[in-house]
């Protein structure tokens, strides 16, 4: 049953800061490179460039149809609104070590590329926990959903707290609606087919988040910088890349 105390929100520069820290002690979502570089780190750094850099990888998609990350928001006892969940996600692409992992999976459909969530965290002692992470995924497939976006994947792990993991806990991808795809209760790939509510939408629905505020004459703008129609529906090339799981 949802919980009518929940409210979403794609990030945007005002809401960046209030990504809620992830269960791991040390780690912070707000510089966290760990899935845009093979060689990435989840541990916090001080670094103003690392923030603005990671704002900017999130945002880089928002002019064209939204941003690469979603809040889920609570009142807290004095009726103040505060993050009590956080999801990432975004075309394959963006993701290098999205790819390597999902090279592992043969069985994997090709075509049409997933977009991945690569982070699913609910801050440690909220109330249903895992119901919170799955209205979070629910929500963030509905987006998905209506940018065209035709299915979704995620690359949980089996371990011991599974929270202190990135990605989150298999569970509450099973909640959501996600499908156990390949590879074993380990090192698993879950999936979700979605249902095209875009052909309900259109593109002026999606081509209003392009439009600027002082539109005139010079509107349309050419469009900007950003996901590509070969982000969306291609994966990309293989190339050979380090086992992200360690040496076999």
């Amino acid at each position: 049953m949802a919980d009518p105390g929940l409210s979403f929100t794609l990030v945007d520069p005002e809401s960046f800061d209030s990504i809620p820290a992830p269960a791991l002690p040390g780690d912070r979502c707000q510089t966290c490179d760990y899935w845009e570089r093979l060689d990435g780190q989840r541990e916090a750094s001080e670094s103003e460039g690392a923030a603005d850099l990671k704002l900017s990888r999130l945002m880089a998609g928002a002019r064209l149809a939204g941003a690469y990350g979603m809040l889920a928001w609570r009142n807290d006892p004095a009726g103040n609104r505060v993050a009590v969940g956080w999801a990432q996600f975004g075309p394959i692409s963006r993701y290098p070590r999205a790819q390597v992992i999902r090279e592992r999976y043969n069985s994997l459909p090709d075509s049409p590329a997933p977009w991945v969530v690569t982070c699913l965290q609910v801050v440690p002692g909220t109330a249903d926990r895992e119901g919170v992470g799955a209205e979070l995924l629910a929500a963030v497939c509905e987006e998905l959903d209506r940018r065209g976006i035709t299915a979704v994947e995620a690359y949980p792990e089996g371990v011991a707290d599974p929270w202190a993991v990135s990605v989150g806990p298999a569970a509450v991808y099973r909640a959501a609606g996600f499908k156990h795809a390949a590879g074993d209760e380990h090192f698993p790939a879950y999936r979700r087919e979605l249902e095209d509510a875009s052909a309900d939408v259109g593109w002026g629905d999606l081509l209003s988040h392009t439009r600027p505020p002082d539109e005139g004459e010079d509107w349309p703008l050419s469009l900007p910088k950003g996901p590509s129609e070969e982000d969306v529906f291609r994966l990309p090339p293989k190339p050979n890349r380090p086992n992200p799981f360690g040496d076999d």
